[in-house]
């Protein structure tokens, strides 16, 4: 980190400032990521593909391993 900042310090102040833009870009992102990581997992979790049909036929004792779903 000492090494990190001593470079830093080395630049000129064009330099140091398109540093900071950098750091300030990145760390938007990150925070941005993390705040739509639960939206988007509880967008994946509420989506389902089954049937009414489709549970019925799996609690009347067809084995699930057996089940064909529909192709695509």
């Amino acid at each position: 980190m000492d090494d990190l900042l001593l470079k830093f310090n080395s630049l000129d102040i064009a330099s140091k400032k398109a540093v900071k833009q950098l750091i300030d870009l990145l760390a938007k992102k990150t925070s941005v990521n993390k705040k739509n990581e639960i939206p988007y997992k509880e967008k994946i979790l509420s989506v389902s593909v089954w049937s009414e049909e489709d549970i019925k036929e799996i609690g009347a004792g067809e084995p699930f391993n057996q089940f064909k779903p529909q192709e695509w």
